[in-house]
């Protein structure tokens, strides 16, 4: 079974502040070219995304650097949609939601359901929870390929669990959707981004391989 985790890239769609809205542009038409196609005007953070090393770390991999084997995993999907606007995910929170029989390491997608991708484009989506600082750095250690949430961000400013996370070239997969089908289920986590030189993240298709 394969369950899509992706928000379709629209254009005018809720982006994180100080980013542009993407434009989805008509540049020819089946009556007058023969064909149909658009431009597309986006930032790379937008809509389903990874964030690749260089993103936060300078001298970090860009996008097309990245291994492309850290854009698979087996993924353990855990709810947190109880937690707060504005909470904070602890260590001690995440370890005793782990199913039994998880062990974390190289090769595991970790993915976190806050429940707030369902409200993009509004002032809540930026209430979002966040990961502590010390839960990244677990998460560094173990060694595991990424971390993806469906909300836009794991942390806010000084963004210090992005640091944590891409220093050690753990991926972020940020604005997931429906992580509410595979919480509690197990399989394989796939999101490929366009091979961007230079690249500080972009768009991904995201599916889960039950």
């Amino acid at each position: 079974m394969y369950i899509d985790l992706t928000m379709a890239l629209k254009s005018g769609m809720g982006v994180f502040p100080g980013s542009p809205k993407p434009a989805i542009l008509n540049w020819t038409k089946y009556d007058v070219h023969g064909y149909y196609s658009n431009v597309l005007y986006f930032h790379e953070h937008t809509a389903t995304h990874v964030d690749a090393p260089a993103h936060f770390i300078p001298g970090g991999k860009t996008l097309e650097e990245v291994e492309v084997s850290k854009f698979f995993g087996q993924f353990v999907a855990l709810d947190f949609s109880h937690v707060s606007p504005r909470g904070v995910i602890k260590l001690r929170e995440f370890e005793a939601a782990l199913p039994r029989g998880v062990e974390l390491g190289p090769g595991w997608v970790v993915l976190i359901k806050t429940g707030f991708d369902k409200y993009i484009g509004t002032e809540k989506w930026l209430e979002y929870p966040e990961i502590s600082v010390e839960l990244a750095e677990r998460l560094a250690e173990l060694g595991v390929n990424a971390v993806g949430l469906d909300s836009p961000s794991p942390d806010r400013e000084p963004f210090d669990v992005h640091k944590v996370l891409l220093k050690r070239e753990v991926l972020i997969f940020e604005n997931l959707t429906n992580l509410d089908a595979v919480v509690g289920r197990r399989g394989q986590f796939v999101a490929l981004p366009l091979k961007i030189a230079g690249g500080s993240g972009g768009p991904v298709r995201a599916v889960a391989i039950i």
